[in-house]
């Protein structure tokens, strides 16, 4: 197959935006702020802190593409990793990105604009997609690659926007080809989100003004899962994205406003308890299928089902969670992160999960974020 150009489109919007980062507006001599730069040159903890428990202990490059790209596994049947078409799901999204017009043109220009590009278009006849574009690709997938961006800093690893940059298309390209099936041969959906959601998130989050408006009182992080590997069957379990995001209420110090995004979308209030730690109860629905209902074009739709959850954090780093249901099969799911148990460098995450329709799986992960564990049926 010869490589066509515009498969280099999203590396070419990448390295862009070396060029389009903004200064920041702190100290007296302000440091160059590009990708472009040393980690030498500045160092930053608005997103990623390094703190030793919780979700933020378990955050790396490795363990975010796992949970990126291996979180559409929630809504499938087989997730034996080691038994998919990664061959045809590669092919399916590299015709994608190497026939742009095509691929447009079956799916309907305007059918594109107004259900995948602008907000013209609700929940109806594969109508609404562009909800998860701007939610999750654009605004938290954004805040994620920042994040990402101070994880290799912190870390001492050069360029490390570009690194950023390389590692959050990593995660956004399996989550394609995840997605996509295999499917033969082509995927607006893939199209939309690679070339205009993931590329303008790196762009967006590159400019230090997006950055300050959430610099004093919002907190804005992950909250992903533990990704394991059940033996003997090889099925990756509970791994999904979250991205978490809190307020304040006016004048009452002692209570924000929550809401998580991703493989559950729920809002409720969080309550102090004590000097660090935060309690959290919210509600909402579960996107627990993401089936074909065109099958020439490709199109989907969610199907959205009631789902509820509690969380217990420490400045913002999830310790503890609970939620009803979050995928095709998966029940109510608790997890326990690092920094509950056990003590320094020995303090691993645990979880276990009711299997609707009978039995439950369950696992045992590291500061890594990645673990083994098992699934008993009924």
């Amino acid at each position: 197959m010869t490589l066509k150009w515009t498969a280099l489109l999203p590396i070419a919007l990448l390295v862009a935006a070396c060029q389009s980062a903004s200064p920041p507006s702190l100290g007296p001599t302000p440091q160059p702020d590009s990708m472009c730069d040393s980690v030498r040159d500045s160092v930053t903890h608005q997103f990623y802190s390094g703190k030793s428990y919780g979700t933020e202990s378990q955050f790396n490059p490795l363990s975010l593409i796992i949970n990126g790209g291996f979180d559409e596994l929630r809504v499938k049947q087989n997730r034996d990793i080691f038994n998919l078409p990664y061959g045809s799901m590669f092919h399916t999204v590299f015709y994608t990105v190497t026939h742009p017009e095509p691929v447009l043109r079956h799916y309907g220009y305007q059918n594109w604009l107004t259900h995948e590009v602008f907000p013209l278009s609700l929940k109806h006849a594969g109508g609404g997609q562009w909800t998860p574009n701007y939610e999750l690709h654009l605004f938290a997938g954004g805040m994620t690659y920042y994040r990402t961006v101070e994880w290799y800093e912190q870390h001492g690893i050069g360029h490390p926007r570009l690194a950023a940059g390389f590692t959050v298309y990593a995660w956004h390209l399996l989550t394609e080809m995840i997605e996509s099936d295999g499917r033969c041969c082509e995927d607006e959906d893939g199209l939309t989100d690679l070339y205009l959601f993931d590329s303008g998130s790196i762009l967006l989050w590159n400019q230090a003004w997006v950055r300050r408006l959430l610099r004093d009182r919002v907190e804005f992080t992950d909250w992903p899962g533990q990704p394991t590997l059940a033996l003997p069957s090889h099925r990756l379990e509970n791994a999904y994205m979250l991205a978490m995001l809190r307020v304040p209420v006016p004048r009452v110090d002692e209570l924000r406003l929550m809401t998580v995004m991703g493989s559950a979308f729920l809002i409720g209030p969080s309550v102090r308890v004590g000097h660090e730690l935060w309690f959290s109860a919210a509600g909402g629905y579960d996107p627990a299928e993401n089936p074909i209902i065109d099958p020439r074009t490709g199109a989907r739709t969610a199907t959205l089902l009631p789902s509820g959850g509690l969380f217990l954090d420490r400045n913002g780093s999830l310790l503890a969670s609970f939620v009803t249901r979050g995928g095709a099969s998966n029940g109510p799911t608790f997890n326990l992160y690092p920094g509950v148990i056990g003590s320094g460098r020995w303090s691993p995450g645990l979880w276990a999960q009711a299997v609707r329709g009978g039995g439950y799986r369950y696992g045992v992960v590291s500061k890594l974020g990645i673990g083994l564990g098992g699934i008993r049926a009924r």
